[in-house]
């Protein structure tokens, strides 16, 4: 023993020996969600630049050196929803996205409804180029649990267990035939049970990386007490404080990489404490990492070679959802309106969520309609009885204004009664609850997507095999110029 050891007295070391003994854990955690293959940074109306994953990596780089230096965890987290989004990431299915996520030395990932649109082959494709586990406890098939349920690790006297929960609605929000023979099991039960199967004790610290959505989330936080921090996705919520539900705190961070959340906490005896959190706007004002910078607008370079030649122009801002400005059109309005006008139906519908992205002002590429319209649907016509109409029309009133499975009509028009539709009328005349109607819609939604079990009962169903996309870019070439709202008066 040194002398000073010997000189401070037996007191003054009972005293200071356990301050150093119990001293908490400190733990980082950055979070993003819902990224989209939004790997290049997205164009606001005015210009400027948000997000892409150059500008995620410094970040995660800068991050990380920091938390090296002063002896913290490090966490970084992805909660489901890589895919689905802009050419760029939608060319290679997703695989792109994947390795840089491998750059950026992600810690783990949920699986997300969109992970499934390229299919479950293309999912397991990019399970295996992940060299991080891809998480779920509750998708299964007849032989059990697809994906890794969890990953644990021992941080000192704490045991941190992460695990990855995908939404139950995922078979309506994919194309039905992209999760054949999987079920999605209910989230709280799995975890539950998970837990309880992990030895629970009073020094685990319990992640739920979720991609359920906003609502969800919080009856997870209800219904199970053992989940500390909930990391979610599916609802694009942007959270800017940390909600504390019974013992869960709850984070999200937007979607399409314009936002990355940062907390900061250290852990003792399974519980945070001194909890600071920052949810970062990625605008232009932070770095890129230049390597990864170069090799995306490299990709992107490439694709405007394919797809950046204009065919038309717009002179209104074409906005997903329903058009709130003089100067903005409603894209799911007018690809339901070029929907109605090629099939010859009666009336014609196609869902909100849809549409991913704006088109802006100037002239229109191809890259632009397949950035709005990523999904690859066709137009499918059939027949309605009046009564399946109303119940159509029902679901959507149910659904409420800002559900991806709100419906952009166009050739009928209803109003909105003690919870339902009525004066329901197409082509201007009352609906008759007698007729057959021929409707046109996209295949997603007739084959059940959104919850739309009625368009499966619908008769003669003829996929026409012309994508939605395919009609928006025959009508901006016909048409050359789209005009603003007030130039149509």
């Amino acid at each position: 023993m040194s002398r000073l050891l010997k000189g401070l007295g037996v007191l003054s070391l009972i005293v200071a020996f356990p301050a150093f003994l119990f001293a908490g854990e400190k733990l980082t955690i950055l979070h993003i969600n819902d990224t989209h293959g939004q790997i290049e940074p997205v164009e606001a109306k005015d210009g400027a630049t948000y997000g892409g994953f150059a500008r995620v990596a410094y970040l995660v780089d800068s991050l990380r050196s920091e938390a090296e230096a002063e002896g913290r965890t490090f966490y970084f987290l992805h909660a489901g929803d890589a895919l689905q989004g802009p050419p760029v990431s939608n060319m290679s299915k997703g695989k792109l996205d994947f390795e840089f996520l491998n750059e950026m030395e992600l810690t783990a990932m949920a699986v997300g409804n969109h992970e499934f649109d390229f299919g479950q082959e293309n999912l397991n494709e990019l399970v295996e180029i992940a060299e991080f586990p891809v998480l779920s406890a509750n998708v299964t098939d007849e032989s059990g649990r697809l994906y890794p349920a969890f990953v644990k690790e021992e941080v000192g006297r704490e045991r941190i267990i992460i695990v990855g929960l995908t939404t139950e609605a995922t078979p309506i929000g994919t194309h039905p035939a992209n999760v054949e023979g999987l079920s999605f099991l209910p989230a709280d039960s799995v975890i539950v049970a998970l837990i309880d199967s992990l030895g629970y004790g009073k020094r685990d610290f319990v992640i739920a990386l979720t991609h359920l959505g906003w609502t969800a989330d919080s009856v997870l936080a209800e219904q199970v007490p053992q989940i500390d921090l909930i990391v979610g996705g599916h609802s694009h919520t942007i959270i800017e404080e940390p909600r504390k539900i019974k013992n869960s705190l709850i984070v999200q961070a937007g979607a399409r990489t314009v936002y990355l959340g940062k907390l900061e906490a250290e852990l003792k005896k399974g519980s945070l404490r001194d909890c600071s959190y920052e949810l970062i706007l990625l605008s232009g004002k932070i770095a890129e990492e230049p390597d990864m910078a170069a090799r995306i607008a490299e990709a992107g370079e490439e694709l405007n070679k394919q797809l950046g030649v204009p065919i038309g122009k717009t002179e209104a801002a074409l906005v997903p959802g329903f058009a709130e400005a003089a100067d903005e059109l409603s894209l799911g309005d007018l690809v339901a309106e070029i929907m109605l006008e090629e099939t010859g139906a009666e009336f014609a519908f196609t869902n909100q969520g849809g549409v991913r992205a704006a088109i802006i002002p100037g002239d229109v590429t191809m890259k632009d309609v397949l950035t709005a319209l990523p999904f690859s649907n066709t137009v499918v016509v059939m027949e309605l009885t009046g009564n399946q109409v109303q119940e159509l029309l029902d679901f959507n009133v149910s659904l409420g204004p800002h559900s991806g499975g709100t419906l952009h009509l166009a050739g009928i028009s209803c109003e909105v009664k003690d919870g339902t539709a009525s004066n329901i009328r197409i082509g201007g005349v009352p609906l008759d609850e007698s007729r057959t109607y021929k409707i046109a819609t996209n295949n997603f939604l007739a084959a059940g997507g959104d919850g739309y079990e009625i368009l499966k009962q619908g008769q003669n169903i003829y996929d026409t095999g012309t994508g939605v996309n395919s009609l928006l870019v025959r009508y901006i070439e016909r048409v050359g110029t789209i005009t603003r709202p007030s130039d149509q008066k």
